[in-house]
């Protein structure tokens, strides 16, 4: 849904007083882009952890879970607001979802595979992520993405392995 459209609904008195829980479940309002706010968002996840891949492990799962726990919270809120099940501008969802996907990952390479392969899962929901998205509230808003980012980093893991052993890399 484009920004205008996206305004409509959402009365300005309504954006102003829920705006916290509305910037965080819009990725920092990427999700308010007119055109694939979903790529958008797991691009500005993937921009996001190139800069922190270096912390620690402990840091870099504590800050996924922290903003896994914010974005069932606030695409919960920004769902009910809006009146739908899983609203465009909630890109929250794809921004953990790449973090998981790229989580153990410092090379370039995996972070463009990682990329990839994400959005191909995130959009075509193999079994069980449509099941997932089925689930109630925020929790099923985010937990396809988790699986998606779960499985993401899996494939670029055994991909990397793959192309090492074959002498492609």
């Amino acid at each position: 849904m484009n920004l205008m459209k996206q305004l409509k609904i959402l009365h300005f008195n309504e954006f102003d007083k829920n705006f916290f829980w509305i910037f965080i479940s819009s990725g920092a309002l990427v999700g308010f882009l007119p055109l694939c706010p979903g790529t958008f968002g797991a691009l500005e996840g993937l921009i996001f952890f190139w800069f922190i891949k270096n912390l620690s492990m402990v840091y870099q799962i504590l800050l996924i879970i922290i903003v896994t726990i914010l974005g069932i919270i606030s695409s919960d809120f920004t769902s009910k607001i809006l009146k739908e099940k899983d609203p465009e501008i909630v890109v929250i969802d794809e921004i953990v979802g790449m973090w998981i996907s790229v989580l153990w990952k410092t090379t370039i390479l995996e972070f463009i595979l990682a990329f990839i392969l994400f959005r191909i899962i995130d959009i075509n929901k193999p079994f069980p992520l449509k099941k997932l998205e089925k689930l109630h509230g925020g929790f099923g808003i985010m937990a396809d993405d988790i699986l998606a980012g779960v499985f993401t980093n899996i494939l670029v893991i055994i991909l990397i392995y793959l192309a090492k052993n074959l002498g492609l890399i």
